[in-house]
């Protein structure tokens, strides 16, 4: 399961990157997830958040739970 509570990160760039703000997210095991939405809505960043990259080679401040 994956699961973030009141998630919030902000690249170290930020002034070139967006972020992330108060993100809610429940992934259940074998559920299959969809990620739509705008350009720079936040897409690639959850993703990154989620297979862990963030933040170890995007630095930035991360705040919320993580499960």
């Amino acid at each position: 399961m994956i699961r973030f509570d009141k998630v919030s990160f902000t690249y170290q760039e930020s002034l070139q990157n967006g972020g992330l703000r108060d993100v809610d997210l429940t992934i259940n095991k074998g559920e299959c997830v969809l990620l739509c939405g705008r350009s720079g809505c936040g897409k690639t960043t959850l993703t990154r958040l989620v297979n862990g990259l963030i933040p170890y080679f995007y630095p930035g401040e991360v705040t919320g739970t993580t499960y």
